[in-house]
């Protein structure tokens, strides 16, 4: 298919239907970028304008006779919500986007699948020909749960087998085909045009039997239902099921649920137990237990102060998950370029400092290149699963949404990760004066995201200027989800929150004790590694398991971007001395701590003040 796998670029629904989808392409600058080189273009996939639906010859509303020879429409029987969209009425409808609609069933898979899950029926259609196409199309997916294409001859041959194939048929199979094959998010939003449709041609339906009543007036002729009782119970079952269309989705009983919990559990009796549910990011073990990996329909956040390396620490989250589950995942900045972060991504894997990577000749150096290769092999793990978005102001959630649904299409799973960086500089499609409320509404439309994608969502925080104070301070008070900027309702919407806050004692012992290793090995102790100790506080863990840590320590390495997991933090500080002095050595065997020689010429002084007094 022609898909993001070969290019960047998304297609854009069309224009004036609907605010969840974007109404022109996005800028190049916004276009999802993964890390591998891109394949060559393809054609790009063009929706129905809104003037060609307009003009579509079958928005007529015209009566049919009844029920023709192949005709899928059913008889629809009181209470039963599918045959709500059942009805001998057609018109309401738009030849092109259903026709639209009909290209994407024929020519992609895991379109069919996807919207025969979301509750496609043949009644949505509003022509007898449209409704024939897809009457055939769910026939040979029956007949076929192996996935194979269905082309012309295909369908051809089954609409022929059906008995209705005839010329006009055939001209209106040729239009289908010769419509390129739309989005997955497109179709989905066409669907939810249909479906109010098709309820608009049932109230057609019952407004004409209520009509047909009144104007006979010899009762006798109506059959055993002829009283008025019966016959206004009936239509009052009928506009019920109309209503239930429309809230199926939402309002359905839990036994649904407790067969698949259930068999879920009979399963794990065969299989054995499952030790992580979400998605895995190890090596981050300690956070992937107390976790249990990113749950589907999960919303995480993490907060902190500027320099603590939440970007660096969620770059390292998502990485890991497009390594460990090979799933799609999209990464939304909204801060940084994609080249940018590209560069962090490659010195965190290689070691080497991001400045080093832009300015100095890699390639000359044996070590910068021994170092730059193995970050780079690194790297491909993830190359074909890894995202970067470089989002704009138009990068709303609604565009997010568009942004998942084709990348899934793409990858042809219901498996996906998104992750935004941050939460405070996404836009709204209103304005919002108080920050307080903007946030609100875009933590409220992100949750709704990841419930309806069935997958985790993650969102970068930033502190208010309380939060960040508290943290450049060296005491006992931490910051916490109240001190992020405009955090309202934030933490209530949260699965699961998560805080940053530099650990200064240890921070300063490990430094004291890097100065003293360097001097008993004679080398300069003013020129030690920066790394900070940084915690991680699990304020909110939503089903956290049983008797689980909420505070874990890591070392960041600033110059590196790297984060390295410690463990679990404890408050006893009485063995902190031994604690820094083994992990110090533990560090420079593992060569993730490098002391520098002394200077002994002219760069030593490089940086100091120099007064020469001049001859007088």
């Amino acid at each position: 298919m022609a898909s993001l796998r070969a290019q960047a670029g998304f297609s854009a629904a069309p224009t004036g239907t609907h605010t969840a989808f974007p109404s022109s392409a996005p800028p190049s600058s916004a276009h999802p970028t993964r890390l591998a080189s891109a394949g060559p273009s393809s054609p790009s996939r063009t929706p129905p304008t809104a003037e060609g639906r307009r003009q579509g010859p079958s928005t007529e509303l015209q009566k049919r006779p009844g029920p023709t020879e192949g005709d899928n429409s059913e008889k629809a029987e009181p209470g039963n919500a599918k045959g709500a969209f059942s009805s001998h009425v057609t018109g309401f409808g738009d030849e092109e986007m259903e026709c639209a609609v009909l290209a994407g069933l024929l020519n992609d898979n895991y379109i069919l699948e996807a919207t025969t899950s979301k509750g496609l029926v043949v009644e949505m259609f509003s022509t007898k020909y449209s409704r024939a196409i897809c009457k055939a199309v769910l026939g040979l997916r029956e007949e076929n749960r192996a996935g194979s294409l269905i082309d012309k001859i295909v369908i051809k041959n089954k609409l022929k087998q059906m008995g209705l194939f005839d010329l006009p048929m055939q001209n209106y199979l040729n239009r289908v085909m010769a419509q390129p094959c739309p989005t997955l998010d497109q179709v989905l939003h066409y669907m939810e045009i249909m479906k109010e449709q098709a309820l608009r041609r049932k109230l057609k339906e019952i407004s004409q039997s209520i009509a047909g009543y009144i104007e006979n007036a010899d009762p006798s002729t109506q059959g055993g239902n002829a009283s008025l009782e019966n016959f206004t119970s009936t239509i009052i079952e009928e506009l019920r099921d109309v209503q239930k269309a429309k809230t199926s989705k939402r309002i359905n009983l839990i036994k649904d649920e407790m067969k698949d919990i259930i068999k879920d559990i009979d399963q794990r009796e065969v299989s054995g137990e499952i030790e992580i549910i979400g998605y895995s990011f190890e090596p981050f073990h300690y956070l992937n237990i107390a976790l249990s990996g990113f749950r589907r329909g999960f919303m995480y956040a993490i907060a902190g102060a500027p320099r603590r390396g939440k970007t660096t620490f969620t770059l390292e989250l998502a990485t890991s998950v497009a390594t460990n589950c090979k799933i799609p995942v999209l990464f939304f900045t909204y801060e940084q370029t994609k080249k940018n972060l590209t560069y962090r991504l490659l010195a965190k894997e290689s070691r080497l400092n991001p400045d080093s990577l832009q300015r100095k000749k890699v390639r000359s150096d044996m070590i910068m290149d021994a170092k730059f290769m193995g970050g780079w092999k690194r790297m491909q793990a993830y190359m074909d699963y890894f995202y970067i978005v470089e989002a704009t102001k138009v990068e709303t959630v609604d565009r997010i949404r568009s942004y998942a649904y084709n990348v899934m299409q793409d990858f042809n799973t219901e498996d996906i990760m998104i992750f935004v960086d941050y939460i405070q500089k996404m836009p709204l499609s209103r304005t919002y004066h108080d920050e307080k409320f903007k946030v609100e509404e875009i933590s409220t439309e992100l949750k709704a995201l990841s419930i309806e994608l069935n997958n985790p969502l993650m969102t970068i925080s930033s502190l208010s200027k309380e939060g960040c104070m508290i943290d450049a301070t060296e005491s006992t008070e931490r910051p916490s989800m109240y001190h992020c900027k405009g955090s309202g309702d934030l933490e209530y919407d949260l699965d699961c929150a998560m805080v940053q806050a530099k650990d200064w004692g240890d921070t300063k012992e490990l430094h004291a004790q890097l100065e003293h290793k360097a001097e008993e090995l004679n080398k300069d102790p003013t020129r030690v590694p920066k790394v900070d100790v940084v915690n991680l506080y699990l304020d909110k863990n939503r089903d956290a398991p049983e008797a689980i840590f909420s505070t874990i320590q890591y070392l960041f390495f600033i110059e590196d971007n790297k984060f390295i997991e410690l463990g679990p933090k404890f408050d006893d500080d009485r063995y902190r001395y031994s604690k820094i002095e083994t992990l110090v050595d533990d560090l420079i065997q593992k060569n993730y701590i490098i002391f520098r020689d002394r200077e002994r010429d002219a760069m030593n002084q490089k940086g100091r003040v120099q007064i020469k007094l001049k001859n007088v």
